[in-house]
């Protein structure tokens, strides 16, 4: 297991962390990310979807199911659990991306399917969760996120460009989730 690994677990029965998934409501999430961000945030994704072949699922969590954080699960284990349950595991070319954000524990999981992770280096990813952290310690919400979708689509842009004249398959909604 590598350190990053380690600093990444919880210890099941945190109470803690817990008490702080608790405490953090919808509307927490729903202050950050009011409806007109959530438009503007769809108008980036469906935008960026036109000029490429990947499918990219936003998803905001103001806290996770408080059973699965007296558990222990990371935010890693719920991403990879949101990216099977919403179908962006199910792409036709296996080329979607989740974006996840939790407020509960100030964490951003990015998890890309085998059809364009292939295509891209760990790094590149990496760098796009860095940089919208950073901007979230600058309490800069709504640009970071979109600053990372227009990232996000020169990659998948440069990776798997749209097929010429092919209309987007869009097999994904564009909105973001708010749970």
């Amino acid at each position: 297991m590598t350190n990053e690994a380690i600093a990444t677990q919880h210890r099941p029965h945190d109470v803690s962390r817990w008490l702080r998934h608790l405490g953090t409501w919808r509307a927490h999430a729903r202050w950050l990310f009011p409806d007109k961000a959530l438009d503007a945030l769809e108008a980036a994704i469906r935008d960026s979807e036109k000029a490429h072949r990947c499918e990219i699922r936003l998803v905001i969590e103001a806290a996770m199911p408080l059973a699965a954080v007296w558990r222990g699960h990371t935010c890693r284990q719920r991403a990879v659990h949101l990216f099977r349950q919403l179908g962006v595991a199910h792409t036709s070319e296996r080329t979607g991306i989740l974006l996840y954000i939790n407020i509960a524990d100030h964490d951003i999981e990015l998890i890309a399917d085998k059809g364009v992770d292939a295509r891209v280096s760990p790094r590149t990813w990496d760098t796009v969760v860095a940089r919208m952290s950073a901007g979230f310690r600058d309490e800069r919400y709504v640009q970071s996120v979109l600053d990372a979708l227009n990232t996000l689509r020169d990659i998948a842009r440069e990776s798997l460009p749209a097929h010429a004249g092919a209309a987007p398959d869009n097999a994904l909604t564009d909105r973001p989730l708010m749970i």
